[in-house]
């Protein structure tokens, strides 16, 4: 099981992060005004060499945790430390080696690529090789306007910007919107070419594919509170199993006996001699009653991220059904 334990030692450390909007002032006997917790006493970490995926729909506390976490916000309470260094009091010593990229990206658009790129770089210290690499893996037209370019051409631009410095640790505000299958599977490969380098990425996306496919640890938010830190491999392990299995004629269990199964969460019986299973965790149980049988056919997989995230959400999606 991954460890959630959080130490100094790691790159990012949060620690009980609250950040309230707005007030509430009481006049009379009336309340006016509106006071908002988008966060909550929030505590993760993120460790040195891995790709941490941070989830929550819109409205969860995401971009506010970024946010808090970049020096951008005054936090109520809480601390953040990158690197050992306080965001709020070494801001400017930390912001050397870290790289972002928003996911509400504004570029310069009376810039060329290349005009914005020497632009940052007279303030930021560039390495000239890994841009080298940057300007083979992306293949926007750099000589363009910005205004000039697609969405898509527009994220390369900001990717190349962001990363041009080749930094230790990385904020990703959904990175891949706007990019074209092909070139999102390139990034990827960079990522974890990075990754493997040593380098940390902390990494907020929509996209549940995206983080099940690059990110080794994943952070839940949900109503400004952190419900579950998970290595992803683990999450899954612990989530819904969907067995679908075909027996041959005369071999076909009764239902309820599959029923009956401990962690059998639900079993669908299709044409007669097929099955399809959903077990949580141990499937031992089941798996010892299947093969008892002569089975025609066999399949088992395990939960995408998706149906885990919406799994933790289900109480929220049943209230929106009611409404």
């Amino acid at each position: 099981m991954a460890s959630n334990a959080i130490t100094d030692s790691d790159v990012l450390v949060v620690r009980n992060l609250t950040k309230i909007y707005g007030r509430e002032l009481q006049i009379g006997s009336r309340r006016v005004g509106r006071r908002i917790v988008a966060v909550n006493d929030a505590s993760f970490s993120v460790k040195k060499g891995e790709i941490f995926g941070f989830l929550g729909p819109n409205g969860a506390g995401k971009t506010t945790a970024i946010r808090s976490i970049l020096g951008y916000l005054t936090i109520k309470s809480g601390t953040i430390k990158i690197n050992g260094l306080d965001n709020r009091k070494d801001g400017l010593e930390i912001k050397k080696n870290l790289g972002h990229i928003p996911g509400d990206v504004t570029l310069y658009s009376n810039f060329t690529g290349k005009e914005l790129i020497n632009y940052v770089g007279s303030f930021r210290l560039t390495d000239t090789v890994f841009l080298k690499k940057l300007r083979k893996v992306f293949k926007v037209d750099l000589s363009m306007k910005i205004r000039s370019l697609s969405s898509g051409n527009r994220q390369q631009v900001a990717i190349i910007v962001g990363l041009a410095s080749n930094p230790d640790f990385l904020i990703l505000d959904e990175p891949s919107s706007g990019l074209d299958p092909l070139m999102t599977a390139r990034f990827h490969d960079l990522l974890r070419e990075m990754r493997d380098q040593g380098k940390t990425i902390f990494l907020s996306s929509h996209d549940l594919a995206e983080v099940q496919a690059i990110c080794d640890r994943v952070g839940i938010i949900r109503e400004g509170q952190i419900i579950v830190i998970e290595a992803v491999k683990e999450l899954r392990r612990k989530s819904m199993q969907h067995l679908n299995v075909e027996f041959m004629k005369g071999e076909v269990p009764d239902i309820d006996a599959i029923k009956a199964i401990p962690n059998v969460v639900s079993v669908e019986q299709r044409d007669g001699t097929a099955f399809h299973i959903t077990v949580k965790e141990d499937v031992n149980d089941l798996l010892r009653l299947v093969t008892s049988r002569h089975i025609k056919r066999i399949t088992l997989e395990d939960s995408t991220l998706e149906d885990i995230f919406l799994e933790y959400y289900k109480d929220e999606l049943d209230r929106l059904k009611e409404e």
